[in-house]
């Protein structure tokens, strides 16, 4: 029987404290689940993303069922479409592969330029790696969508208005629900340049398309998208709004739950005070991304990697004390650990399926970080994030 020794030599190797390792590690389990993927099983969202690109120059109506190609829905914006010539015309295998790593890249290349130390970098990364995997797996985008939220964020920190602009405002064509990360604007000093240069990326973006369809026909497209995203927004919610259509009281609508958490949101920013300070506004970033996912009538199991980041951002910012570290491993285990087989599937398929298991550690700790949020002050010097 293995002694603890051997799991001390084996978690004490230097290794797994290099953050240069642990990048290496997503690319290479990124690439390894991007070959199981693509021989070993079907694929019906890539099929999906693939088969964007041919309709869009087909003139054929993307929101459409195309039951002989894929099974699954096609909720994204055109721009998405036409992106998807990139990847359209290669191998399925290796196509599969190519955009797996465009998501990994894009999310180590946002927690790379993160202002943080690099052992929370690290943390970010070991934390966000199972979710990253269960996003992989279903060759979903949300890994860049949390990489495009958080570079607006950077660029936003570093002045540069026009990164931070473009990277929101592709991030919205991209998928839509990034929009909610427009509300770190209103902490931003150079409000003014950020809204022309976003009106600038806006036409820009929105009509790229036009490279290869007519305005009309990229007209019809926007308006069957908007149409697409109500019909999404109709579905069972892996969020804080599906555990409450589990146990909704008569008449009170989820809609009012989506407002009450926007309310909880923007009455934070009346901390103008709080502005200047990094961990504030780290840890207000990570209310936004568990924001994003738990008040989105839309989300599936892939989407955590959005939360799941949201909510290290909070312990990183936070004073650290047992109990949120403890929250973390109740977070780790339920939210990203329970779709896995670590858990008997009876137990998935009869509790923590139906019951939403999945989103109620990060309902929490969202809680808890808007308390943090609401009861804002300095920590020691020693605790505090470094610029």
């Amino acid at each position: 029987m293995m002694n603890s020794s051997f799991y001390s030599r084996i978690l004490g190797n230097p290794r797994f404290k290099d953050i240069r390792f642990i990048q290496y590690l997503y690319i290479f389990i990124c690439i390894l689940i991007s070959c199981k993927v693509a021989f070993l099983e079907s694929c019906d969202n890539y099929d999906c993303f693939k088969a964007s690109w041919f309709h869009l120059i087909q003139n054929l109506d993307l929101y459409q069922p195309y039951p002989l190609e894929y099974h699954t829905e096609y909720n994204y914006s055109p721009l998405f479409a036409l992106m998807m010539g990139a990847f359209a015309y290669l191998p399925n295998w290796l196509g599969i592969i190519c955009w797996n790593m465009v998501h990994a890249l894009s999310f180590l290349m946002a927690i790379k330029l993160l202002p943080l130390p690099e052992k929370d970098k690290k943390f970010l990364l070991w934390f966000c790696l199972i979710e990253f995997i269960t996003a992989a797996e279903n060759v979903q985008t949300n890994a860049s969508v949390v990489a495009c939220m958080l570079l607006m964020f950077i660029f936003q920190q570093k002045g540069k208005s026009g990164y931070a602009s473009f990277f929101f405002v592709f991030g919205v064509l991209f998928k839509i629900y990034i929009l909610t990360a427009g509300v770190f604007f209103l902490c931003y000093s150079r409000k003014i340049p950020f809204v022309l240069k976003s009106l600038g990326w806006i036409l820009l973006l929105f009509f790229l398309p036009l490279c290869v369809i007519s305005f009309d026909q990229l007209l019809i497209l926007y308006q069957n998208w908007f149409a697409r995203l109500q019909v999404q927004s109709l579905r069972q919610s892996l969020s804080l709004l599906g555990i409450f259509e589990l146990f909704a009281i008569p008449g009170f609508k989820k809609e009012w739950l989506m407002l009450l958490g926007t309310i909880c949101m923007l009455l934070v920013l009346l901390k103008k005070e709080a502005y200047s300070d990094l961990r504030f506004r780290m840890m207000y970033m990570g209310g936004i991304l568990m924001f994003t996912v738990l008040f989105n009538p839309g989300v599936e199991s892939p989407t955590y990697i959005i939360a799941v980041a949201g909510a290290a951002l909070w312990y990183i910012s936070s004073s650290r004390k047992a109990w949120q570290g403890w929250l973390m491993v109740f977070v780790f285990i339920f939210t990203c650990l329970s779709p896995t087989e670590l858990f008997p599937r009876f137990i998935r398929n009869q509790y923590l399926v139906p019951y939403r298991i999945k989103a109620i550690p990060c309902i929490i700790v969202w809680l808890f970080c808007i308390i943090d949020l609401y009861r804002w002050g300095p920590l020691p010097k020693k605790a505090i994030l470094q610029e």
